[in-house]
C-alpha cells in the first residue's frame, strides 16, 4: 500500500510539472508541444483529487485545474459583438478540387476580407474567379504548393511577406479606416518549425502600425506561446468560440482561429474539399 501510495504521488508531481511545463513555450518549442494537452491535462488534475494524497498535494493539483482550465476553456465559450470587419478564413488545401463550392461559399459569407492558406498553383484559378467580388488581391509564394494570400473588396495600400512561409499581409482602406490583414500559416509543432514560423510572423506583425487582423492556420492552438507572442506583437485577442477545425485521425485540433483588438464572434463553415474546415469571424478593430 505503501509503495502504491509513493507511486501515485510520484505520478501527481508529474502531471503538475507537465501543466506547468505547459506555459513553457518561450523557453522551448517542446513545451509548446506539451501545451496542446493543457485541458487533458487539467482534467486529470481534477480526477486526482478524489484520492487522499494529503493537503497539500491536493491544493496543487487544485491550483493547476484553475491554471490549466482557466487559461483555454473560456476560449471555447463566449463571443463580443463585432461588426468592424468580417474576415472568412480557409486553408484551402492545395489539392482542393472543389473549387466551385469554395467560391460560391466565400461569396455567400458577405466577408469584407478574405485570407487563405496553401494556395497552390492547382487552386489559384479560384483567386481569378473571385476578382469580380474581391478585386484587391495580395498574394506571397512560398512554394508551388504553399502560397499565402489576402482578397479584399476595398483596397489594398501597401503589402508584406514573411522572408519564410508565415504570414501575408496587405494594408486594406475599409469602410472602417486603414487596417492590416495578416494571413498566417504556420509550420506543425516542435519537432517542426512552428515556433520559428511563429516568431517570424510576430516580427512583421509587431511592424504594421495602426489595427492588425491576423487569421489562418496557425497549426497549433490559441493559447500556445507561439501564438500568445504574435498576439502580443499586435495587442490582439482570439475571436471566440474556438472551436476544432482539423481532425487528425479522430483527434480534433484547434488549428484555425481569427485574432483581433477587440477580439470578435467566430463561426465555422464547412470542410468543401479542404481538410479544414473554414473561420467566419466578425472582428473588432478597437479594444
Amino acid at each position: 500500500m505503501k509503495f502504491l501510495m509513493w507511486m501515485m504521488r510520484a505520478g501527481v508531481i508529474c502531471l503538475l510539472l507537465a501543466v506547468l511545463f505547459s506555459f513553457a513555450g518561450a523557453l522551448h518549442p517542446a513545451f509548446d508541444s506539451l501545451s496542446l494537452l493543457r485541458v487533458p491535462l487539467a482534467v486529470i488534475c481534477l480526477l486526482f483529487l478524489v484520492f487522499p494524497l494529503g493537503a497539500r498535494l491536493r491544493l496543487m493539483l487544485a491550483a493547476c485545474v484553475m491554471l490549466g482550465a482557466g487559461t483555454t476553456v473560456p476560449m471555447f465559450f463566449g463571443a463580443k459583438a463585432a461588426d468592424d470587419l468580417r474576415i472568412y478564413s480557409k486553408n484551402m488545401w492545395f489539392a482542393n478540387r472543389t473549387l466551385d463550392a469554395l467560391a460560391a461559399d466565400i461569396r455567400a459569407s458577405g466577408a469584407d476580407v478574405v485570407a487563405l492558406q496553401e494556395v497552390s498553383r492547382g487552386n489559384r484559378a479560384m483567386l481569378a474567379a473571385l476578382r469580380d467580388a474581391y478585386p484587391y488581391q495580395h498574394i506571397c509564394d512560398f512554394s508551388g504548393w504553399s502560397g499565402i494570400a489576402v482578397l479584399s473588396r476595398d483596397p489594398i495600400v501597401q503589402t508584406q511577406c514573411s522572408d519564410r512561409r508565415a504570414v501575408a499581409a496587405a494594408r486594406i482602406e475599409s469602410t472602417q479606416g486603414p487596417v492590416w490583414v495578416a494571413s498566417v500559416h504556420l509550420s506543425w509543432p516542435f519537432p517542426y518549425g512552428n515556433a520559428r514560423t511563429g516568431a517570424a510572423a510576430a516580427d512583421i506583425l509587431a511592424r504594421l502600425d495602426g489595427p492588425v487582423v491576423m487569421a489562418g492556420d496557425f497549426n497549433i492552438f490559441p493559447w500556445a506561446s507561439s501564438v500568445q507572442g504574435m498576439q502580443r506583437a499586435a495587442a490582439l485577442q482570439v475571436a471566440q468560440p474556438i472551436r476544432p477545425t482539423y481532425d487528425l485521425q479522430g483527434v480534433p485540433l484547434l488549428l484555425d482561429h481569427v485574432h483581433a483588438p477587440g477580439g470578435g464572434r467566430a463561426t465555422y463553415r464547412a470542410l468543401l474539399g479542404s481538410d479544414h474546415l473554414g473561420v467566419l469571424a466578425d472582428v473588432s478593430l478597437t479594444r
